[in-house]
């Protein structure tokens, strides 16, 4: 496992090939998690950085994207991330592959998405807005 800017970072080989894992820094809760759709997984740093544990799946066919979605869907805990739904992103490209992901899961029913717009700095506004919304209930 290597380390890039204070963040854990980890090769996840799977059928439809090779995402790379980028874990927050310092971060002690189990965090939200981001399946990243950019050419050769560009900017999963910055979004690791907002507080997630991303899922880097750089640009791959569809069925190999959905198929990466259904894994990290079943298996966020082994990841270190919480159980909830799975935020979908990218960049360029690959927020065009996003859309389809998700759009494909709600479709199906499963697994529960959350897609997001804006690359980190749209996912960073969306976590913010979901910590606010945590600590005002608690």
């Amino acid at each position: 496992m290597a380390e890039t800017a204070g963040q854990r970072v980890a090769e996840l080989r799977m059928r439809g090939g090779v995402a790379r894992v980028h874990w927050p820094s310092g971060q002690r809760a189990a965090a939200p998690l981001v399946l990243w759709f950019a050419p050769d997984g560009a900017g999963a740093d910055r979004v690791a950085g907002c507080g997630a544990v991303v899922i880097a799946a750089g640009l791959p066919a569809f069925p190999a994207a959905r198929a990466v979605l259904e894994w990290v869907a079943a298996h966020p805990r082994s990841l270190g991330a919480c159980p909830g739904p799975v935020l979908v992103a990218g960049e360029g490209p690959g927020a065009d592959l996003a859309a389809r992901v998700a759009k494909y899961a709600r479709e199906q029913g499963w697994p529960p998405v959350r897609e997001v717009d804006g690359g980190p700095g749209g996912i960073a506004a969306h976590l913010e807005k979901t910590r606010r919304i945590v600590e005002e209930r608690t």
